[in-house]
């Protein structure tokens, strides 16, 4: 376990314990300087490793500013989408890691789809798996999903394209994988609306869900990854974005 996973459960428990508003503070100061340190990595770097405070720090803060009331860091419990991995406001686990922060004025270089943003989707985050010599695919890991506070959405593709874009549930040990594993889609489940603290970074993502991917999806295909967003209880799908994995998206 490197010094960031050492850091990232300690601030996991400290939220469970509802910590003090002044060791919130302290987790937040402590976070930004190493965002500091880590900004002339680019912007990559940085999602990944920004993602790791959860957002449920300020349904804490709310919930220490509220005596008595319970926290508002969970929405009601939401069952996933037929065939997809079900991630919920609080996720902590090789699949998902929601909450944490993003660089400044990230929404530039990301693409909206209704309540959902695919972060860094216009900075080449998004893009095809790399094919390795034995035939198997690299896995595109590291992925951001922004999703409306107080909303559900299954992330998907067109069924013609589900055979070609897996979302990664199990890490291997050699990094590579096949579009035989995985599943098709993912339920994110976002964390309950809150009133955001006046002045607060637009880093902070705030009224967003951050779901962080540590591992990703494996796809071979080219050109544009289709991606649908769809909504409870029919799941039907109501918005689409076109991420560009190699050159300009058509249409």
């Amino acid at each position: 376990m490197d010094d960031l996973e050492r850091w990232l459960r300690s601030a996991m428990r400290a939220v469970h314990q509802e910590p003090s508003p002044n060791l919130l503070a302290g987790i937040w100061r402590r976070r930004r300087r190493r965002l500091r340190r880590l900004t002339t990595c680019g912007a990559v770097a940085t999602a990944a490793v920004a993602i790791a405070v959860p957002s449920v720090l300020y349904s804490a803060q709310r919930g220490a500013a509220h005596a008595g009331r319970p926290v508002a860091g969970y929405t009601s419990p939401v069952g996933a989408a037929p065939g997809s991995e079900l991630l919920k406001c609080g996720t902590y686990s090789d699949r998902g890691i929601s909450g944490g922060e993003l660089s400044a004025h990230w929404k530039s270089v990301s693409v909206a789809a209704g309540p959902v943003w695919f972060v860094y989707a216009d900075n080449g985050m998004w893009r095809s798996s790399q094919r390795l010599p034995d035939g198997r695919l690299s896995d595109v890991a590291g992925l951001v999903l922004a999703v409306r506070n107080g909303t559900t959405v299954e992330i998907t593709t067109p069924s013609a394209d589900q055979s070609r874009l897996r979302f990664v549930t199990r890490r291997t040990s050699s990094g590579a994988y096949t579009l035989r594993g995985g599943v098709p889609a993912l339920t994110l489940v976002a964390c309950a609306r809150y009133a955001a603290a006046p002045g607060t970074p637009e880093s902070y993502a705030a009224g967003l869900t951050l779901f962080y991917l540590p591992l990703g999806y494996v796809s071979d295909l080219g050109g544009c990854l289709p991606m649908e967003v769809a909504t409870p209880p029919s799941w039907h799908v109501r918005w689409t974005a076109d991420l560009s994995a190699h050159g300009v998206c058509k249409g």
